[in-house]
C-alpha cells in the first residue's frame, strides 16, 4: 500500500500541488496564468518541506494530463515524469475533467474548461456507487453551441471556466461554478483510490498529455 503521494494539476490557471502522508493530507493552489513555470517546482520544494518529507520517500506520483493549455499541461507532464525518473517511483495519469468533476463528489457534473478559439473541453461525469466520477460517453472538444449534455431527471451540476463566457447555451443546467479548476488534491485521491484497487500506475517515459484536439504547430503540419 503506497501511503506517501506526491501529486500536480497544471492544465488550467490553477496551479496546484498535494502531498500525502497517510491520512494526513497537504496542498497548495494558486490562480496564475501563465505563471506555472516559474511557481510549480518552489511550490513542490515548500510544500515537502512543510509536510516534513523529502522527495525520496516519496513512493508514487500523480499527474493531471489534461486537457486543457497545452504549455501548462505539457510542464506538468515534464515535471512528473523527472521526477518520477529521479525516484524511480510509478506515476498515475488523471484526467483533469475528471478531477474536477471530484471537486463535488457524490453529485453529477457538467465539467467544461475554455478551450479558447471559441470552443470548449468538456465531459459528462455520473458518482458510481463509491461516489467517484464515472465518464459517460467521452471528453470532447468543440463549440459549445455543438455539445448536447445527456437528458436526465437528476439535477446536474456545472463546473469550470467554459462555463462563464458559454453557460447561455447550456441554459438547461441552472447550477454552475465558472471559478471552479482541478486541483491536485482531487488528482491525489483518484489516483490513491485507482492504486488500491490494484492499479500499478505507468512507468515515466509512458506518460502522455491528453490534448484531446491537436496542438497548433501539429496543425501546422
Amino acid at each position: 500500500m503506497k501511503n506517501i503521494w506526491l501529486a500536480i494539476e497544471t492544465a488550467t490557471e490553477a496551479c496546484s500541488v498535494a502531498v500525502a502522508d497517510g491520512q494526513d493530507l497537504w496542498q497548495d493552489m494558486v490562480i496564475a496564468p501563465n505563471r506555472h513555470s516559474d511557481l510549480l517546482l518552489p511550490m513542490i520544494d515548500a510544500l515537502l518541506a512543510h509536510a516534513g518529507l523529502q522527495l525520496g520517500q516519496i513512493e508514487a506520483l500523480a499527474c493531471g494530463v489534461g486537457p486543457g493549455g497545452f504549455t501548462a499541461v505539457r510542464l506538468g507532464i515534464s515535471t512528473l515524469q523527472g521526477l518520477a525518473i529521479a525516484t524511480d517511483r510509478p506515476l498515475y495519469p488523471v484526467s483533469s475533467l475528471q478531477a474536477l468533476a471530484a471537486s463535488t463528489p457524490g453529485q453529477r457534473v457538467l465539467a467544461a474548461f475554455d478551450a479558447r478559439k471559441g470552443e470548449v473541453y468538456a465531459a459528462a461525469f455520473r458518482p458510481d456507487d463509491a461516489g467517484v466520477p464515472e465518464l459517460l460517453d467521452a471528453e470532447r472538444v468543440c463549440r459549445p453551441e455543438d455539445l448536447a449534455w445527456p437528458p436526465t431527471a437528476e439535477p446536474w451540476r456545472g463546473l469550470g471556466t467554459g462555463w462563464t463566457p458559454y453557460a447561455q447555451h447550456w441554459s438547461e443546467v441552472r447550477c454552475w461554478r465558472g471559478d471552479a479548476y482541478p486541483q491536485a488534491l482531487q488528482v491525489l485521491q483518484l489516483a490513491r483510490l485507482r492504486a488500491a484497487a490494484g492499479d500499478p500506475g505507468i512507468p515515466p517515459e509512458a506518460l502522455e498529455p491528453h490534448y484531446i484536439r491537436p496542438s497548433q504547430a501539429e496543425e501546422g503540419k
